[in-house]
């Protein structure tokens, strides 16, 4: 809904298939994967203009009217260490490179060696989930897309919140901007009230 003019407007996301459980090897995994190609998309809908903002900037009217500049901003929290993995497309626990900061095996989470594991570039994951991707579109879940996966603790599928500026460029804090909410969750009155991550979007306003 346009907040301006209270028009509703549908936009087609995508195309789940459906998956019967019963009969279809791999089902989960299918439904999986179908959910978080969706929320990808769903993220880019909601936010695509937000990001070419960021990059480009936009003119806002303060309530005094006078014009000044604007980079959107994003931060994350997070209720829940699975749905900090989903929206950046990581690999749940359980598998190599569980931390979502680093690249530290799980066996060197521990003690001194935790702390000097090399920080999980943002460039070289999301390309190589782009090329993943790539391979996946053309070949289905080939060797090659299985091992990149493996190798990198990641799903192949398109990142969207990497094209907002500061987190996939600049500064590159897309693996940083990430937090923990636990302030509702003391408040809450059922398991179903409580959202299971939330943006924060503020403005970096330049005269």
């Amino acid at each position: 809904m346009n907040i301006k003019t209270k028009r509703m407007h549908w936009v087609t996301v995508g195309y789940i298939p459906m998956v019967l459980h019963n009969y279809e090897g791999g089902a989960k995994e299918k439904t999986s994967a179908s959910t978080a190609k969706l929320l990808q998309r769903s993220l880019y809908l909601m936010l695509g203009r937000c990001m070419e903002a960021s990059h480009t900037g936009c003119l806002i009217t303060l309530q005094d009217g006078t014009t000044k500049t604007a980079s959107p901003c994003v931060l994350l929290y997070f209720c829940d260490y699975p749905e900090e993995r989903n929206l950046l497309s990581l690999k749940q626990h359980g598998r190599k490179h569980d931390c979502t900061l680093c690249l530290a095996d799980p066996q060197s989470f521990s003690g001194r060696p935790g702390l000097n594991q090399r920080k999980r570039d943002v460039i070289e994951t999301v390309t190589a989930q782009l090329r993943g991707a790539c391979f996946q579109k053309e070949h289905g879940r080939c060797a090659e897309v299985k091992t990149i996966e493996k190798s990198m603790g990641i799903h192949c599928r398109v990142l969207s919140l990497a094209g907002w500026s500061g987190l996939g460029s600049g500064s590159k804090h897309l693996y940083q901007v990430t937090g923990f909410d636990r302030l509702h969750v003391r408040a809450m009155v059922s398991p179903r009230c409580l959202p299971l991550w939330s943006f924060c979007l503020i403005a970096d306003i330049r005269p």
